[in-house]
């Protein structure tokens, strides 16, 4: 209460003076009073006393540790759709491949935009575009001037000597640049800018006049204002800051909203396959390296690598989803060279709720390899991920030859190209779903609170039903709110259903502690979306007793 205090009095020295002076005591002391009456009144009803209610966002069924109860249920990985016709090789280079696809829609014309390298190195970036995402063709760009020349009108960017990654889409576009490539340049262009700079670490050695060193190697950035002009950034900002760690390509970033922070997925170093993650607020000072990832006590079938991990925030906030590399390396071979080298790839689904601790989801792969000889037989590795309003595209490379195999499969094959890019679709919200085991299933959430009168489900029942039911703390249903009383949805797929009751508004049930109840058969649920917040038990009782929420700490 004294914090409103003095929010009322900081609002009476803003608003209500007249030339300068405050109105009169005692017409300030009516405002207080009514204003105090008012903020009262709301927290009475549990309104939270800190600004407006927040967003709606998704409840997804990553795990279950938002649920007090379930029957007969079973959480089920998504299974992302191949769609043949989106699989896209380049036309100039086809059998160079497609590395590290980045694909993103063009706010201006509305249409996709896709950049990739035909080869690992030296990193040659080319454009395309598409009307849908689907269907891919070559993007000119007139005024792209690589360096070499150009292979190809839509050549856009090369390289020398050096290896990149997909590309980060900053949506704060730091320094204004939008899109950054972390990425690595070896060999004479890092031994030429040693030796001009007393600072550089291969300084010395580029006095003495070492090459052919296959540790000379520095970080560098790619960036772009628009994806497909770009320029290089040396310096070392993500690398060098920390002596002693050397880590390859393939690097990944994202966006932590919640933490205002860029987030680096990486390895702990060269041949390292692991993963860490490193997080900088101005894409120039970063912490240490963090490990996340590394093979456990249920990785017991064979040795596997984590090859790298794209990742994608979810859910208006609800979360974000990794796409784990496993480089499986089982053989009866002995290892013949420094690290294993040879296997096959496919992609595990990874999930975090903060964007800083992720969890590792059903230890099957999300991406399965497809069926031989079709493309991506041997590796699909995702590397973009796009959420339309219906659906999400996931864009991977894809390769027949196994790794460290590739060039020899390719010779073998001839003309037939054996790397391309292939795309994955997947229905919105569809990482994780919950399905009856067996006929009816329920499911019963922790208590929530709710803000906004609307709750939106996200369920697949084309053959079946769902029905669903609101309660109190003690599983009571509340009075108009229960299963005789919901309009079920039924023989529909829909992504955003708006919960219903015949008689009951759900103006009436806001700001208290109250339950989700969901009872189905033959359907599948995907996600919940409301303005909402998971409540402990001091959050209820300051809630009943209408005092302020604090939601913004573990929110999710």
């Amino acid at each position: 209460m004294v914090r409103f205090q003095n929010s009322v009095r900081g609002w009476l020295h803003r608003h209500c003076a007249v030339n300068g002076r405050l109105w009169p005591t005692g017409l300030r002391s009516l405002c207080l009073a009514l204003l105090g009456m008012a903020v009262v009144n709301s927290m009475v009803h549990g309104e939270p006393a800190e600004g407006p209610p927040p967003p709606a966002r998704s409840i997804l069924f990553f795990d279950l540790w938002k649920l007090d109860d379930w029957h007969q249920i079973d959480l089920q990985c998504g299974t992302p759709r191949w769609r043949p016709e989106g699989t896209w090789i380049d036309p100039t280079e086809p059998l160079r491949g497609i590395h590290f696809p980045t694909v993103w829609r063009d706010a201006a014309t509305g249409r996709w935009r896709m950049i990739y390298s035909t080869q690992w190195s030296p990193f040659t970036l080319m454009a395309a575009e598409s009307d849908d995402g689907i269907g891919w063709r070559p993007l000119a760009v007139p005024d792209a001037d690589p360096i070499g020349g150009k292979r190809a009108p839509h050549h856009i960017f090369t390289l020398p000597d050096g290896a990149g990654s997909t590309a980060y889409i900053d949506p704060e576009q730091t320094e204004g640049y939008r899109f950054r490539i972390f990425a690595r340049q070896d060999a004479e262009p890092t031994l030429a800018r040693a030796a001009n700079d007393p600072d550089h670490p291969w300084h010395q050695a580029a006095r003495a006049g070492e090459k052919g060193k296959p540790y000379i190697s520095e970080a560098v950035t790619l960036v772009s204002g628009d994806g497909l002009h770009w320029e290089l950034k040396t310096g070392g900002h993500w690398r060098w800051d920390r002596p002693g760690w050397h880590p390859e390509p393939p690097v990944f970033a994202f966006w932590n909203s919640a933490r205002r922070q860029h987030v680096m997925t990486v390895r702990p170093g060269w041949g390292d396959r692991r993963q860490c993650l490193r997080f900088s607020s101005d894409l120039r000072t970063w912490g240490d390296p963090e490990l996340q990832f590394q093979p456990d006590s249920l990785d017991t079938n064979g040795p596997i690598g984590m090859y790298g991990m794209p990742v994608q925030p979810v859910g208006g906030g609800a979360g974000y989803v990794g796409l784990l590399w496993i480089f499986h390396n089982s053989s009866s071979e002995p290892v013949n060279s420094f690290n294993q080298f040879f296997g096959t790839m496919d992609a595990q689904l990874a999930y975090s709720y903060d964007g800083i601790r992720f969890f590792r989801g059903p230890r099957r792969p999300l991406l399965p390899r497809n069926p031989s000889p079709d493309p991506g037989c041997s590796q699909i590795r995702p590397c973009s991920i796009v959420e339309t309003e219906s659906e999400i595209h996931i864009y991977s490379e894809a390769h027949r030859g196994e790794h460290g195999r590739e060039a020899a499969a390719q010779r073998e094959a001839g003309q037939t190209p054996l790397g391309g890019l292939v795309l994955h679709t997947l229905r919105r919200d569809g990482w994780m779903s919950l399905r009856p085991s067996g006929d009816w299933g329920r499911i019963q959430t922790k208590p929530i609170v709710l803000w906004q009168p609307e709750i939106l489900l996200n369920a697949e029942a084309s053959y079946g039903e769902v029905l669903f039911q609101i309660t109190d703390e003690k599983s009571r249903p509340l009075p108009g709110f229960g299963f005789a009383d919901c309009v079920p949805l039924r023989a529909a797929d829909q992504l955003r259903h708006p919960l219903a009751w015949r008689q009951a508004d759900l103006n009436s049930v806001l700001r208290q502690p109250v339950r989700l109840e969901f009872r189905f058969r033959n359907a599948s649920l995907y996600g919940i979306t409301a303005s909402h917040h998971f409540l402990d038990a001091q959050d209820a009782w300051l809630l009943k007793h209408g005092q302020p929420l604090e939601t913004t700490l573990f929110d999710y």
